[in-house]
């Protein structure tokens, strides 16, 4: 895997910016948030690494 600095500031503020403009708009926590991103995260690695299946 290999992801090029420009590459990853670009997802860096894409995530931010939607996390920002959904804690705002929902009157949600940044910690709260972030948190749900760290589960969905996790959770989406594992999925891909085949450790899991996804339920719809």
């Amino acid at each position: 895997m290999h992801i090029s600095t420009e590459q990853l500031t670009e997802l860096t503020e894409i995530i931010e910016d939607t996390t920002e403009y959904f804690c705002d708009k929902e009157q949600v926590s940044g910690q709260l948030a972030w948190t749900c991103i760290e589960c969905l995260a996790t959770a989406k690695l594992a999925e891909l690494n085949g450790e899991i299946t996804a339920s719809v």
